[in-house]
């Protein structure tokens, strides 16, 4: 959760001394707990020391994106097939939501609920959670930046293309919304990044 808000910041070392002390447990559920985290591809481990919050280069950034971009327009599609009038209108509370939640740190959490919303009515599970875990390794990136909390409205105003998108029924449309949003994004956290290298 710390790496996900931010507070360890990627490139920082995670020390089994230090966190078994801070939260107050043994070294064994800490390595459990590392374990756990390289599984999900937010930490790289060092033998015998702990684990390090992962640093993406620029070219692994966009390796993610690009996946990310192809599982959830394929998702979006698989899902607008099914999307209900409740389903429309549980996607529509969502973006409300993330719009009051702009620019808070609690956004990135709405925005998944959001996209989750999106992507449910495909039942694809597995599918979903390989987008998340994508999501994820992007977000320990954005979460360290407070630059782009900065263009957290501009997401929402993504997202209500979306949305009018599938309002229209109009597949074709809402898929290239969602792929202009993502490759947005990629775009804004790799500036962002270029910019904190240089200065």
């Amino acid at each position: 959760a710390e790496i996900l808000a931010g507070a360890s910041a990627p490139g920082q070392e995670l020390r089994q001394e230090e966190l078994a002390a801070r939260f107050h447990v043994s070294r064994m559920p800490i390595r459990d707990a590392l374990n756990m985290l390289s599984c999900d591809r937010l930490i790289t481990l060092r033998p015998n020391r702990g684990g390090r919050v992962v640093v993406l280069t620029e070219a692994e950034l966009e390796d993610v994106f690009e996946l990310r971009s192809v599982l959830e327009v394929d998702v979006l599609q698989r899902a607008l097939k099914n999307i209900d009038d409740q389903s429309l209108a549980h996607i529509k509370r969502e973006m409300r939501r993330c719009e009051l939640e702009a620019g808070s740190y609690s956004f990135p959490e709405a925005d998944w609920r959001f996209h989750c919303a999106l992507y449910t009515p495909a039942n694809r599970n597995r599918q979903i959670d390989i987008i998340r875990q994508l999501r994820d390794v992007c977000q320990l990136h954005q979460a360290a930046y407070y630059e782009l909390r900065k263009s957290e409205k501009m997401w929402s105003v993504d997202h209500k293309k979306i949305v009018e998108a599938i309002e229209l029924g109009n597949t074709k449309l809402a898929a290239s919304a969602l792929a202009a949003h993502i490759k947005e994004a990629g775009y804004q956290l790799k500036l962002v990044l270029a910019n904190r290298s240089d200065t």
